[in-house]
């Protein structure tokens, strides 16, 4: 996966026990990227981060090479929730990025992942309502961070006809992060932008 972004990753070493976890987590699901086209935020201040799902099967086992290993606070708790950690993490002011995954295809793509916002540590909210897939309709493909507290994020957007290679579209939508009495709180600013990509 690719991402972009003028910020600096930090290191700071941490373990955490999965007992941090509220006992209220549940895992996602996988979808498609029909909520790019509505205007619900699926966040709420004070939950808890989603769980990695059980699955039946798993290729993570021949990915290892593609795992980061945990380096910051965030880090430690999205392990927690037993989500594995892919890509870099991105960090602007008090905002950080983490990505994880649950499984990943046979190229080592990522599979059923999701994107974890942070304030100071604070879980804010997820990128995505659902699990995502490499390749497939409502796949994160790009995140930017352009300033604290807000994240710049694009979609790959699948047609049925669609080669696995080459979405025809994609949706970009901006998020602010909310201060509330509970938390903080990943806001998503519908609509979406979404248009057409060159045919190849």
């Amino acid at each position: 996966m690719n991402f972009s972004a003028s910020t600096l990753a930090v290191a700071g070493a941490l373990t955490l026990g999965a007992s941090l976890l509220a006992p209220g987590a549940i895992a996602q699901t996988t979808q498609d990227g029909t909520w790019l086209d509505e205007e619900t935020n699926w966040n709420v201040p004070g939950a808890p981060i989603p769980l990695a799902p059980e699955l039946e099967y798993s290729n993570l086992s021949e990915c290892e090479r593609t795992f980061r290993s945990p380096r910051l606070y965030e880090d430690a708790l999205v392990e927690a929730a037993g989500w594995t950690l892919t890509g870099p993490a991105y960090i602007f002011g008090d905002t950080t990025l983490v990505m994880g995954m649950a499984n990943a295809d046979g190229m080592c793509r990522p599979f059923s992942y999701q994107a974890f916002v942070f304030v100071d540590g604070d879980f804010a909210g997820t990128l995505s309502p659902n699990l995502m897939d490499s390749r497939t309709d409502g796949s994160l493909y790009d995140v930017r961070l352009y300033n604290d507290g807000s994240i710049d994020a694009f979609f790959n957007r699948y047609a049925p006809e669609d080669a696995l290679c080459c979405a025809s579209a994609e949706s970009r939508i901006f998020y602010n992060i909310e201060s509330t009495d509970d938390g903080p709180l990943l806001v998503p600013q519908f609509p979406a932008d979404t248009t057409d990509r060159p045919s190849p």
